[in-house]
């Protein structure tokens, strides 16, 4: 398998540094022109709450991946289990996993068969762009999918906008860090002629992971390392954007991604054996088509196929075969049509309608399950320069059937409404509002898999509330601030709660009935400058939450907290530019919570905070550009558990060498 991983990831990395050879003749004056047609938006001014790190935040982050960098939005729980190849999935206001959307340049990201999008497989080398919508995106011509999650996370490539990729360029670097923690990663961008341009990117990753921790019994404790963490990865992908003489776009994405990593296991009672393995195999390709059609209308094609492999050993399962071995392949065809169109002056309507056909086979059960489901939302936006509203329907339709003669069929109507005001004109200060209704679908292994299944598990129905307001001014003087602040309610009906029981692979489902979540998410950041050279940046994030489960009265956990729900958290990042150089601050913090649902002092898991530093330095070698960067993370060393009984790493370091054109 090394070698098969090698000699891959050495093919893709040759055909980058060919094109990289190749691109030699690209000019500054296309790149002057495409700084200023990508300018940073200003989100803070949205009518639904927006968050957004830009390339520049995320390349100073202790993010690898896009969990990573996750965990730096307000309102946002990564589920973590540590190292470099632990898994992340993220829930957005105590909703749940399966409750926040994923898009990949537009196009939506699902795992039917837990709903756990794992979002350690997609890095953050190279990403334009993350931004976290309450409750969805903004605009209106999307996929009617993006308007089914109760939150979306979208990352977007450089390929993604096509001023980015009209020009040629190249970029390669290397990056070490502790337990044995190496990173090779390449990207390029082809200008094919003036209409068409090819990028290629690669990342390959490897890492022991065997990072030191102490175990705690009671007054006794033993210092170890973490066993069965290593985990070697890489991925890849190639966009091909053209632009018609009409202006209609065209992209086409082909991605894949494989890994082989252990699964370290819960470290309990001085026993931290683990010897589960996972192996991910995985790609899509996609594909989106853009195109005015009338003067006043804009239609867009999206489609996409998903294959994922997924196979899972387990040697000390006690069972007949002498251990687990699972193979799990899902496939997934997905299409979408949408079109909008401007009605008079500010006022827009639109219309979207997906369908996707998902299977999961696996060898180990003979009930083969398969999903069609349907999405079609209409929508209404209207804006002046005091008002924003937007409104939308949307009708979901889901039909499941197995290979054993089962059907189960759902059908669901949910209304989202969007109001935002400014107070007047000369003040920047904006009052906005919304509310929506979200319909989830159990998953696969809720269902049918993992000895977990239960078909006769009811869909979630989250109805969720916000009101709050932003701020947003750019003095005369050398600085620029931004902060908002809002206050939701969200409340779930037969939620699913999923926590690990034997392993990271086996899951146990809880279905809490109702829960109440009620909270306040505040977001700022800061920019600006002292003089010419001296500049500074800096961003703050605070939820402070409850989420409680109300189902019954009479339950001795009536009111007590959600599983893995803190009632504080945030994170803060700072960083300080003087000529060539620059350097810079991260934290993140959370509180205490519970690990069950029971509030006693035995499931309780004091809560953490880390403290992360950076300083890099640009310059120029022999007429090619350089980025040096040298990362101290955890700097004060402190232990703690996202996930109780997973250790986290303690202090690290990373230094990297970056160049490029």
């Amino acid at each position: 398998m090394k070698k098969i991983i090698f000699h891959i990831t050495m093919a893709v990395m040759c055909s980058i540094f060919g094109a990289i050879v190749y691109a030699q003749d690209s000019t500054d004056l296309l790149r002057n022109i495409i700084i200023e047609g990508v300018k940073k938006r200003n989100v803070f001014v949205n009518v639904t709450p927006t968050q957004l790190l830009d390339k520049k935040v995320l390349d100073y982050l202790n993010a690898p991946t896009v969990g990573d960098a996750a965990r730096f939005f307000s309102g946002v729980q990564v589920k973590d289990y540590g190292g470099a190849g632990g898994l992340k999935t993220v829930s957005v206001r105590s909703l749940g996993t399966s409750q926040t959307g994923i898009l990949y340049d537009g196009i939506p990201v699902s795992d039917v068969q837990s709903g756990q999008t794992d979002l350690s497989r997609f890095s953050t080398g190279n990403l334009y762009s993350m931004e976290l919508y309450n409750p969805h995106p903004p605009v209106l011509l999307l996929p009617a999918r993006a308007f089914a999650a109760a939150s979306v996370l979208a990352v977007y490539t450089p390929g993604f906008h096509p001023a980015i990729t009209a020009q040629n360029n190249w970029r390669a670097g290397i990056r070490n860090g502790s337990f044995g923690y190496w990173q090779a990663f390449a990207s390029a961008n082809r200008l094919l002629h003036k209409q068409t341009t090819i990028s290629l990117a690669a990342e390959a990753m490897t890492s022991r992971g065997d990072y030191p921790f102490t175990i705690h019994n009671g007054n006794l404790s033993e210092k170890t390392r973490r066993h069965n963490s290593a985990v070697r990865s890489m991925q890849g992908e190639v966009n091909i954007s053209k632009t018609f003489r009409d202006s209609a776009t065209l992209q086409v994405k082909g991605w894949g991604f494989q890994s082989v990593r252990g699964l370290p296991g819960a470290v309990t009672f001085f026993n931290d054996r683990a010897v589960q393995s996972l192996f991910n195999n995985d790609y899509f390709a996609q594909a989106r088509y853009r195109r005015r059609i009338f003067q006043q209308t804009l239609i867009l094609v999206s489609g996409k196929f998903n294959h994922s492999y997924t196979h899972y050993r387990d040697p000390d399962f006690l069972n007949n075969a002498g251990g687990l071995d699972d193979r799990y392949k899902q496939n997934e065809a997905f299409i979408s049509v949408a079109a909008s169109h401007t009605i008079t002056k500010g006022l827009s309507a639109a219309l979207a309608a997906d369908a996707a056909y998902t299977t999961l086979r696996t060898e180990k059960f003979s009930n083969t399950p398969s999903r069609t489901g349907l999405w079609v939302n209409g929508a209404l936006s209207y804006s002046d320069s005091m008002w924003q509203v937007q409104g939308s329907l949307l009708a979901s339709s889901f039909s499941d059937k197995t290979s054993g003669g089962n059907q189960i069929s759902h059908t669901k109507l949910t209304p989202a409404f969007a109001l935002s005001r400014k107070i007047t004109k000369e003040i920047p200060l904006l009052i906005r509002l919304f509310h929506k209704q979200v319909y989830r679908m159990p998953t696969f292994n809720d269902l049918y898999y993992n000895f977990i299944g239960n078909s006769g598990l009811r869909p979630e129905l989250a109805r969720q509330y916000n009101m709050g307001f932003t701020y947003s001014i750019k003095p005369d003087g050398p600085g620029r601030f931004n902060i908002s602040v809002d206050g939701y309610v969200n409340r779930i009906s037969d939620k699913i709660v999923a926590v690990p029981s034997q392993n990271l692979f086996s899951w146990t489902m809880l279905n809490l009935g109702k829960v109440d979540i009620k909270g306040v998410d505040v977001a700022a950041e800061a920019n600006g400058h002292i003089t010419g050279q001296f500049t500074w940046t800096g961003r703050l994030s605070y939820t402070w939450q409850q989420a409680r489960d109300i189902t019954d009265a009479a339950s001795s956990s009536y009111k007590d907290r959600i599983p893995y729900a803190p009632d504080h958290s945030g994170s803060a990042i700072a960083s300080f530019g003087f000529q060539q150089w620059t350097a810079g601050y991260s934290m993140l913090f959370s509180g205490a919570r519970y690990t069950l649902g029971e509030n006693n002092p035995f499931n309780r898991l004091n809560g953490w905070n880390v403290h992360d530093l950076f300083v890099m330095k640009n310059f120029t070698l022999r007429q090619i550009s350089c980025t040096l960067k040298a990362e101290l993370n955890n700097v004060t060393g402190r232990q703690y558990d996202i996930i109780r009984y997973y250790p986290m790493p303690g202090r690290t370091y990373k230094i990297s060498i970056i160049i490029h054109q």
